[in-house]
């Protein structure tokens, strides 16, 4: 379905350029030979600090991942990677969001919907005996759909009457998400792909947004970000990672930890329409033909989350699949021979971070 809704708008464009690096930039927050390590991770300094103050008589970190599809991605084409997962010995289940459930949050709308979607599965998580393979996707009507679309606020419509996430109504999200449950002392770990990757940042926190705080550094306990961009590109977008940088800084919370997986190997002077606008949207310099990264997001956005512990790699795939016709054509032949982060040969790379490097 996906695939055809790209086709669509393919066809109709009447300028094929512009359109290309339009679905680009949406696509580089997407929220698809083995790569090798680059510079192996490292501990931050930030992040030990608050290992020390942690109390483990209180906390129970549990080794689980729950894995978040990236921008306009869907549940199904990770569920592979969570398999892998399993196999390697460590527990693993996808979030249940379809590219779908995105829509009504493109253009610099607020993320509610998605955060409220990442703690309903966290919450199915923690009440459950940590063997679940598959989480039940909260109800969801096309009248709900409808609803989210006309009222998530912000974007270049400045819908609700502000683009600013500061300004943001208290828009409750439709749907029926599962309440906050009381706190077991147990915390689990985020995969987050892409855009998923600063998204689970304000999950994290403590700070209000659009009318309620999530409070997730009680319920995670790590965060692996591949792929994710967070360098804060100036468009409407990055005004909520903007935000929320400019409340909480660029700390992580204390006692949670992050590492940033990005690549290089596709570089700007060689890269595709698609490509080339992904990275401008993510903040590269018009014009700067050096731009390294993975096909979508360039690589110093990747790595620009400076509390966070990096991996980088070269020559792997942004995304576990692409549409093969239109403008990410390139990048769906590309696929054919690269691994992408998800890969079990790139999985064995930054796995060992979750089950070799723990809080305390």
């Amino acid at each position: 379905m996906q695939n055809s809704v790209v086709m669509r708008l393919w066809n109709r464009g009447r300028n094929r350029g512009k359109l290309s690096k339009v679905l680009g930039a949406l696509a580089s927050l997407a929220a698809l030979a083995p790569g090798r390590a680059f510079s192996a991770p490292y501990r931050s300094g930030r992040v030990a600090r608050a290992a020390e103050q942690r109390s483990s008589s209180d906390v129970n970190d549990v080794p689980f991942a729950l894995i978040l599809p990236g921008f306009l991605g869907s549940c199904e084409d990770f569920e592979d990677l969570a398999e892998d997962m399993r196999r390697a010995g460590y527990a693993a289940a996808v979030a249940p969001i379809a590219w779908w459930h995105w829509v009504p949050c493109i253009g610099g709308r607020s993320m509610r919907p998605i955060l409220e979607r990442i703690d309903h599965a966290v919450n199915q998580v923690l009440t459950s005996d940590f063997k679940v393979k598959s989480l039940a996707s909260p109800s969801y009507t096309i009248m709900d759909f409808f609803s989210d679309f006309m009222s998530n606020p912000g974007g270049i419509f400045q819908v609700g009457g502000t683009d600013d996430p500061a300004e943001f109504p208290p828009v409750k999200p439709a749907g029926d998400f599962r309440c906050d449950i009381p706190g077991k002392g147990q915390r689990i770990a985020i995969v987050a792909h892409s855009a998923s990757g600063w998204i689970s940042r304000l999950f994290l926190s403590s700070l209000e947004y659009q009318g309620r705080s999530f409070h997730g550094a009680d319920k995670i306990h790590s965060l692996v970000c591949l792929g994710s961009p967070h360098f804060v590109a100036n468009n409407l977008v990055y005004k909520n990672l903007e935000y929320l940088e400019s409340k909480c800084g660029k700390d992580l919370p204390p006692n949670v930890r992050c590492l940033c997986v990005g690549s290089k190997g596709n570089v700007i002077s060689e890269a595709s329409d698609m490509t080339r606008g992904a990275y401008e949207f993510c903040g590269a310099t018009p014009g700067d033909e050096a731009v390294d990264g993975d096909g979508m997001t360039p690589l110093f956005s990747a790595i620009a989350f400076e509390a966070a512990d990096k991996l980088v790699l070269e020559n792997v795939s942004h995304a576990p699949v692409y549409p093969a016709f239109g403008p990410s054509a390139e990048l769906a032949k590309e696929r054919r021979t690269k691994p992408w982060y998800g890969s079990p040969s790139v999985l064995q790379q930054w796995l060992p971070w979750l089950t070799k490097n723990p809080l305390d």
